[in-house]
């Protein structure tokens, strides 16, 4: 009886195990069709897929920062570069003079005066023009003492009280266009008899077109006879 009921346990269990096996076969066959026919369905329900929303470019935004100014400050002064010093003369050595002294230039006026021939003609026209000139630009109390024309060169004397009625005399006579004497050229040096209480002044006015030699007249040195050749 034993061994009758082992094959009869045998088999039931072998039966069972197979019974098993094609049941849980059966399952997952079931499973993967069930699966497979739930893609389609879930792809049909989604629906066409949305269009992508359009991106715009960010907007920037205005930033504005207040800076501090600084307040203006006062530049640091600067020091001054020091000029070089003028150039010493040698021991024992004169220094050159840039021009003729007033005496020298004087006594050259003179002499170049004196060497002026007549011209009787224009002489006498000059000097009535002269004269009539001179004495509209007078300030008062100057005076005129003087008139003497030659070929090309008048040679005019006044007095002042002051240097400033001098200067004024001069720039009205000689200089200022609507009252000047003529147009010419002149020099005007002071003369040898001038004190504290009077200027006395000599004016050489040239001809009109005629040129004063005023280099040579000038130059420093030199013998005065040489200078005006």
């Amino acid at each position: 009886m034993k061994p009758r009921h082992l094959l009869t346990g045998g088999a039931l269990a072998c039966a069972c195990a197979t019974v098993l096996f094609f049941q849980q076969r059966h399952d997952r066959d079931e499973l993967l069709r069930r699966a497979s026919m739930a893609e389609p369905l879930s792809t049909e329900r989604q629906g066409p897929a949305s269009a992508p929303e359009p991106t715009f470019p960010a907007r920037l935004r205005e930033a504005r920062v207040e800076v501090p100014v600084p307040s203006p400050v006062a530049p640091e002064p600067v020091a001054s570069t020091p000029e070089p010093a003028a150039a010493t003369p040698k021991a024992g050595g004169t220094p050159a003079p840039s021009s003729a002294s007033t005496e020298e230039v004087r006594q050259r006026l003179e002499a170049y005066f004196g060497d002026e021939p007549f011209d009787t003609a224009w002489a006498r026209s000059a000097e009535r023009q002269a004269k009539d000139g001179v004495r509209a630009a007078l300030p008062d109390p100057s005076q005129l003492r003087s008139i003497e024309c030659r070929a090309s060169l008048c040679r005019i004397e006044t007095e002042h009280g002051d240097n400033e009625q001098s200067f004024n005399f001069v720039r009205t006579a000689f200089m200022a266009p609507e009252r000047q004497v003529w147009n010419a050229a002149f020099v005007t040096v002071r003369g040898v008899d001038s004190t504290d209480n009077k200027v006395v002044t000599i004016t050489y006015l040239a001809r009109e077109g005629v040129e004063l030699p005023m280099e040579r007249l000038l130059s420093p040195g030199g013998d005065d006879a040489q200078a005006l050749q």
